[in-house]
Formats: structure tokens, C-alpha cells, sequence
């Protein structure tokens, strides 16, 4: 997880990268980040931390081509996989088929 993700399209873009994920808890205006990646010819896609709540992205999903449920707390390693975070993924898949 960076801060302001926005700064690093460019430079992800020039490096060949295809798709740019952030995490929404990082960007004020989430909207102008996906945009942004648009615009650079990459494909978009929101991140949300363990605590966040799903219904976070839920106004965005419609713009971005993945959203990724985090099962760990971003930045340490040696973690557990986080089960509890399962139930997140199934309101995500829940509401985009409804």
C-alpha cells in the first residue's frame, strides 16, 4: 500500500505494467484514481485492508475491472490467511449479480 497511488501510473504505465490496483483507504477520490489509470491505457482495480468495509467499493465497481479483498494486513509478512474475510467476497459477488 503507497501513498497517493495517483503519483505512480505514469510510471508503473512506462514500465509495461498492464493493470494498477490501489487501495481505496490511500486516495481521497477514488473515481479520479481509476480514471487516471484509464486514461493510461491500464486496466483498474481497488484494494480494501481486513477492516474496511465491502461496502467501500461498492460504488466503484462498475468502473474498475477487479476489486481485491485483502486477507492479510498489507505491509507484514509471515501473516495467516484472515477466513473471516470470506464472507467480504461473497457480499462483493452477491451485489454485482444483483
Amino acid at each position: 500500500m503507497v501513498s497517493n497511488p495517483e503519483q505512480w501510473v505514469k510510471d508503473f504505465k512506462d514500465a509495461g505494467a498492464d493493470m494498477f490496483t490501489f487501495h481505496i483507504e490511500a486516495v481521497e477520490d477514488p473515481a479520479r484514481v481509476i480514471k487516471a489509470i484509464k486514461e493510461a491505457g491500464m486496466k483498474a482495480g481497488i484494494a480494501i485492508k481486513p477492516k474496511t468495509a465491502v461496502e467501500t467499493v461498492f460504488p466503484f465497481v462498475e468502473m474498475v475491472d477487479m476489486v481485491l479483498v485483502m486477507t492479510v494486513e498489507p505491509g507484514f509478512g509471515g501473516q495467516k490467511f484472515m477466513g473471516d474475510m470470506l464472507p467480504k467476497v461473497i457480499s462483493y459477488h452477491f451485489f454485482i449479480l444483483f
